[in-house]
């Protein structure tokens, strides 16, 4: 179905012959497949940019609809997608893009082809790309979704996409959420990432569709993220799809855990006896922000040049009342990653995986060393009774590139406990120290 051009526009119906003529149909798809708008050229052209929007338009003759998700729209790098969008003064607009395996840039533009918007992270070709939106008048604003060259990204992709325009109720809070981030932020341990993740939880319940499900996720929970939150999603790649996937398959898991993730907001004298503990180690140790959020169950903790990030719904899990000496034990570990160096001396040799295996081995005893415990149980148990036989292994493949075999395997383990070069770089490290 023809949909007209944005605007008061009419159409003299003398102009057509002249603009067919002047304009071949095939010069025109050359510019509107483009991956860029035809700016300077059009406006070089006010004929040629009028034919563009006569041909523009059938091109996506289904409307735009606010408030829906638009999953698989296929990409090119040299063929974007492009739509006309009604925008309301002072209404607040996100605009979200899923990428998964394609990277975009995005834009919006005015009547008069100037950017008001323009985002891409450096996140690549997989994550979230989204503007945030508030006009100042009524208006038709342009929305710019285009491939991204280099050799990274492939020829061709797809995105899922919404435009959401908020109610004012739904402002209100998102303002809210934004304003008690300033006091957090300035925390030296940050929990609200904790209540917003039960606030997003409890919400999806009352979802009836998947566009509500994924915005309340992204505006309750990551919208809402502490700068702690923000570095864990992006050394992670945590999006708020993969946590819908996620919490529908282990549903039961997140609201088991649910109570004892609380426990971290009363952690703050057990993180701060394991920071005093390390001063006396390190005596120039710089304690970093200790940020306690909700993952996709596929880490309990890493770090960031600022942060120690814990993965609180498995770091949470098992008897109450061993749940304080965890917290102090993996923050304890973390925070040795802190401290150490990752750059190789002049002239040594890279042997990576047992490079590898001693950074965790190393944390896991001097965290042990500080409270008692490495929080590896399982994985110390199979590594004693079966010693001998892991240290064959380990020499067979000691200098391999990678330490995939050995860390990080929960989902290759087999019949053996996971992250086994854990205990192989702990043995290490114990035996050098004694």
């Amino acid at each position: 179905m023809h949909r007209d051009p944005p605007g008061d526009m009419s159409i003299n119906k003398h102009i057509l012959p002249l603009l067919a003529t002047r304009y071949s149909t095939a010069y025109l798809f050359s510019f509107v497949h483009s991956s860029q708008p035809v700016y300077k050229d059009s406006m070089r052209h006010p004929l040629l940019l009028l034919l563009l929007l006569i041909h523009l338009y059938p091109l996506h003759a289904a409307p735009i609809t606010l408030n829906t998700w638009y999953p698989g729209v296929s990409l090119s790098k040299s063929t974007g997608f492009s739509t006309a969008v009604q925008v309301k003064k002072n209404t607040f607009y996100q605009f979200y893009v899923m990428q998964d395996g394609f990277d975009v840039e995005l834009i919006l533009t005015n009547s008069t082809s100037d950017t008001l918007a323009y985002m891409d992270t450096d996140n690549g070709t997989f994550g979230h790309e989204i503007i945030n939106y508030l006009p100042n008048k009524d208006a038709v604003i342009t929305f710019h979704i285009n491939g991204l060259s280099g050799d990274y990204n492939p020829d061709n992709g797809t995105v899922g996409f919404y435009i959401k325009a908020f109610t004012k109720t739904e402002k209100s809070r998102y303002d809210s959420l934004q304003t008690s981030l300033i006091a957090e932020n300035k925390q030296h341990i940050l929990t609200a990432d904790i209540d917003h993740f039960w606030s997003a939880f409890d919400k999806l319940a009352y979802c009836k569709n998947y566009y509500d499900s994924l915005t309340v996720f992204q505006n309750e929970y990551l919208d809402a993220a502490t700068n702690g939150l923000k570095a864990f999603m992006k050394v992670r790649a945590l999006y708020a799809p993969e946590y819908l996937k996620i919490l529908k398959q282990e549903h039961d898991f997140y609201a088991g855990v649910r109570n004892n993730t609380y426990l971290t907001k009363t952690s703050s004298p057990l993180i701060e006896a394991v920071f005093d503990s390390l001063e006396v180690i390190y005596p120039h140790f710089k304690p970093f922000q200790v940020c306690f959020a909700i993952g996709a169950m596929r880490t309990g903790g890493t770090t960031t040049d600022q942060f120690i990030l814990i993965g609180t719904e498995l770091t949470t899990t098992g008897n109450v009342d061993r749940i304080p000496q965890r917290i102090k034990s993996i923050v304890a570990h973390e925070s040795i990653h802190t401290q150490q160096k990752y750059v190789l001396k002049q002239g040594a040799i890279a042997c990576n995986q047992l490079d590898e295996c001693l950074d965790e081995g190393i944390a896991n005893f001097i965290a042990e060393i500080i409270t008692g415990t490495t929080n590896y149980g399982e994985t110390d148990t199979y590594g004693y009774a079966h010693e001998a036989e892991l240290w064959q292994q380990f020499k067979q493949t000691l200098c391999a590139p990678n330490a995939d075999n050995w860390l990080y395997n929960g989902d290759s383990a087999g019949d053996k406990p996971a992250d086994l070069g854990y205990f192989i770089g702990y043995r290490i490290a114990k035996t050098y120290y004694r």
